[in-house]
């Protein structure tokens, strides 16, 4: 299929403008007045770009914060893993860890808090209640305030 532009309307000589001034893009072989004017196809122009750019802009947001699942899956299993690890241990012989680099995981770092607790209160620290409240916090640089595990190891 040709496309044709073709200007629109005359101006007599001396006189004012007659008909429709401007281009038509036709897709008519004759020439004949089926078709966009380029004003028309600029216009639809500008309104798709304006739709594209605000479906475009929240999109890209998106694909930035895609990876956070994956991280925070991660972060989870790592704060598990340790929890696991700690496990055979008697609860006397748990020890607080400070905040460190985990060995193959070179983004996260993970740090364990040991705290003697009352058992009937767990946000009470009380020493000697034979309750240790043991918590695994794994940082990530997109989890500012680290992904925590929390366990409760009794001396019963």
């Amino acid at each position: 299929m040709k496309f044709r532009i073709s200007k629109l309307g005359t101006r007599p000589k001396g006189g004012s403008p007659k008909g429709n001034f401007g281009f038509r893009i036709s897709r008519k072989a004759g020439g004949g007045q089926a078709g966009f004017t380029l004003m028309e196809v600029i216009m639809i122009i500008v309104i798709v770009s304006v739709f594209m750019a605000a479906i475009g802009i929240p999109l890209l947001s998106s694909l930035r914060e895609s990876d956070f699942p994956e991280i925070s899956t991660i972060a989870y299993f790592l704060g598990l893993e340790k929890l696991e690890e700690l496990g055979p241990q008697t609860t006397g012989s748990i020890s607080a860890e400070a905040r460190a680099a985990v060995s193959g995981y070179g983004d996260y770092e993970r740090e364990v808090t040991v705290e003697d607790v009352n058992c009937n209160d767990l946000s009470t620290p009380k020493a000697g209640s034979g309750c240790r409240k043991v918590t695994v916090t794994v940082y990530h640089s997109k989890i500012p305030n680290g992904a925590s595990l929390v366990s409760l190891r009794t001396a019963y």
